[in-house]
């Protein structure tokens, strides 16, 4: 029999002033996105399961919570942001014309092997900007995402950036299958290099390939790292991208961007439907990454209507962990005891203190005479 006083695994409370700092974020990050001319959507939290069930790689069935409604049609909890947007875009914005630019913020949920350590139920905060291809797009997204994290202040934070066509390109050329290409990017992203090199060696590709896949899991660092990626590209289209990548960084470096940019050319990302640039954004003091995004031309039109996207999405749940060891006792608490016969008085206390920025607490006690003001750290 279930305790009726624990919650579900990979879930938690937030209580008192978690719920305080995650509100504070939110309002932080959403206010970034209204000025950049993002706005809102909220999607259902229930989907139905093939909105989903479209061959999108690692979104698999066991990963979903699912359910069935009294027609016996199989439900789900939303497992991914990006998808429900494509959907309302192709169904709800037929008659606007592109960019359109939509920003959430909504609880996502995932099921994760238990112990894993993460969680199953996490607040997703994103944009898409749709309509819009090329290096003009990508570079304002990247930029969205940076001044996103600049919320953070004191905090240290850097974004990743990849290109799924430096895997793409090349298992193109070799005309792997989806299983052997899923089997590869899993290696490369879980940088297994004795087993990437046995899988190599029975693919039997070429030296020149089996050189490339193996530098690629190590092929992230600074911009210098593009000049590295040049010498083992094995073709044009991957020299290409490179350039392209370099031209990203110009841009944002004259905009002062060009600390906060590192490059990884092996990243191979968690779901399929990317296209073209990736990234991840990474924060001081907290160990997985709390950003992810990247280009998906193709997704939308699997929905009706072709159109070009790039978005992301930020993780707010560790950041909300963040910021409260960060603030754990640096915040002013005043508890104002009075008599209740005194409790104009103490209100108007109460009031000045609070018009200075502290919290003010006002407790009734028939043991005293006037009021008292009694200064305190708050216990986190």
């Amino acid at each position: 029999m279930v305790n009726k006083n624990i919650i579900p695994e990979g879930t938690r409370d937030l209580i008192l002033d978690e719920c305080v700092r995650k509100k504070e974020l939110e309002l932080e990050i959403e206010n970034i996105l209204n000025k950049w001319g993002y706005k809102e959507v909220i999607t259902p939290t229930i989907e139905y399961y093939q909105t989903f069930n479209g061959g999108f790689q690692n979104l698999r069935e066991e990963d979903m919570y699912k359910f069935f409604d009294d027609k016996g049609r199989i439900l789900v909890l939303r497992p991914d942001m990006t998808i429900p947007i494509a959907r309302v875009v192709a169904t709800k914005f037929k008659e606007i014309n592109p960019p359109i630019r939509l920003r959430y913020t909504s609880n996502v949920f995932r099921v994760h092997e238990s112990l894993g350590g993460k969680k199953n139920e996490y607040t997703d905060c994103g944009v898409e900007l749709i309509g819009l291809n090329g290096i003009d797009s990508d570079v304002e997204i990247l930029i969205t995402a940076l001044e996103s994290l600049k919320i953070l202040k004191e905090t240290g934070y850097k974004i990743e950036v990849g290109n799924i066509n430096f895997f793409n390109s090349a298992v193109e050329w070799l005309k792997l299958d989806l299983e052997q290409r899923s089997f590869l990017a899993k290696l490369i992203d879980e940088k297994s290099m004795k087993e990437l090199e046995e899988y190599l060696d029975m693919l039997n590709v070429g030296d020149d390939y089996k050189n490339f896949f193996m530098k690629l899991p190590w092929l992230f660092g600074g911009v210098e790292i593009l000049d590295i990626g040049e010498k083992y590209a094995i073709n044009n289209e991957i020299l290409n991208e490179i350039k392209y990548l370099r031209n990203i960084y110009e841009i944002l470096d004259n905009l002062g961007y060009g600390d906060k940019l590192t490059f990884d050319l092996g990243i191979v990302p968690r779901l399929n439907y990317y296209t073209g640039i990736i990234f991840k954004g990474y924060v001081e003091g907290i160990g997985d990454t709390v950003l992810r995004g990247g280009r998906y031309d193709d997704l939308i039109s699997t929905f009706g209507r072709d159109l070009p996207a790039v978005g992301f999405s930020i993780n707010l749940d560790p950041l909300v962990q963040l910021e409260d060891e960060k603030n754990n006792g640096k915040e002013e608490k005043y508890r104002i005891i009075y008599n209740p016969k005194d409790i104009v008085v103490a209100i108007k206390q109460g009031q000045v203190l609070r018009n200075l920025g502290y919290v003010a607490e006002l407790v009734p006690s028939k043991d005293i005479q006037g009021i008292k003001v009694l200064k305190e750290e708050v216990i986190e």
